[in-house]
């Protein structure tokens, strides 16, 4: 079902020293709770250009870059600001030292609250903060308490991940998912591509291969394990003799079931054979070519 949720809420703001990120692997360390959060705005860097030929426009290309992320908290305990800008932070005198450090490599997770209560959350693999504005003004009649407004740079990663199971790798700024499912655990750790391979296609057929004392009226179904390419998948019914039934053939809006509805009862006690040719799932696996048979009831 397609999802046209509106945001209505953020929360959950953590961050990760990155401590590794090169060629051979991305490493970040155990997220922890960064400040209570109001707003988290992202603005990626974008460009376009259009080349014209014959006087006309012909192509354009795009680019995307960095992603600026404004986020206003309430506040930063001292130790956290030193951790984030790369300051020393004197824990007897709970200090921290402006001595001009360099701000280290960050990953930084958020989730946003939808308007049916389920989150989309976020994880960016890498990035830095900004040294930050901080202001106080005098206390009046009319309350105006100041937070923070932090600036985090997101850029894409040096390591190469896989993508989608072997096909595609590349490195990656940030990783964006409303599956409900990781909820309760998505800031136990910096979320990285983690695909695994696609079962391969199967087919369970009902009636089973080789059932017997089948009902005449029976509309057969073919359920798969993954989803059908739109057009990929040839199913026949026939009879032992090779006459073929005449059966209106549809599948399900998930593309994983067809169904075969002859258009009159089958015979009494006669073999019918359902053959399957081309199937092919959304990951370009085809499954062979596959006959099953069934006996309909005897009168």
């Amino acid at each position: 079902m397609t999802d046209y949720t509106l945001i209505k809420g953020v929360d959950k703001l953590y961050y990760a020293i990155v401590t590794q990120d090169d060629a051979s692997v991305y490493i970040a360390g155990t997220p922890a709770a960064l400040a209570p959060l109001k707003l988290a705005a992202q603005t990626p860097a974008s460009n376009s250009k259009t080349e014209y030929f014959d006087n006309q426009p012909f192509l354009t290309m795009s680019a995307e870059g960095e992603t600026k992320i404004k986020i206003d908290i309430t506040a930063l305990p001292l130790d956290v600001e030193a951790a984030l800008l790369g300051k020393v932070y004197d824990v007897t005198n709970k200090a921290i030292y402006d001595n001009n450090g360099t701000p280290p490599d960050v990953a930084l997770g958020f989730r946003a609250k939808k308007s049916d209560g389920t989150f989309m959350l976020f994880w960016f693999l890498k990035g830095t903060f900004m040294p930050f504005p901080e202001e106080a003004a005098t206390e009046t009649d009319t309350p105006d308490p100041k937070g923070l407004s932090l600036e985090f740079t997101a850029v894409r990663t040096v390591h190469q991940f896989d993508l989608d199971g072997g096909t595609t790798t590349d490195s990656v700024k940030r990783v964006k998912t409303d599956d409900q499912t990781k909820v309760a655990t998505w800031f136990d750790a910096v979320a990285t591509p983690s695909p695994s391979a696609p079962s391969a296609l199967t087919v369970t057929p009902s009636p089973a291969d080789g059932a017997s004392s089948v009902a005449i009226n029976v509309s057969p179904t073919l359920t798969f394990n993954n989803a059908l390419r739109t057009g990929t998948t040839g199913v026949v019914l026939t009879k032992a003799d090779g006459a073929i039934v005449a059966s209106a053939i549809t599948i399900d809006a998930a593309a994983k079931i067809i169904t075969i509805n002859p258009t009159s009862d089958l015979a009494n006690s006669t073999t019918y054979l359902i053959t399957i040719a081309g199937a092919t799932d959304i990951y370009g696996q085809t499954l062979a070519n596959t006959v099953i048979n069934f006996e309909t009831v005897a009168p």
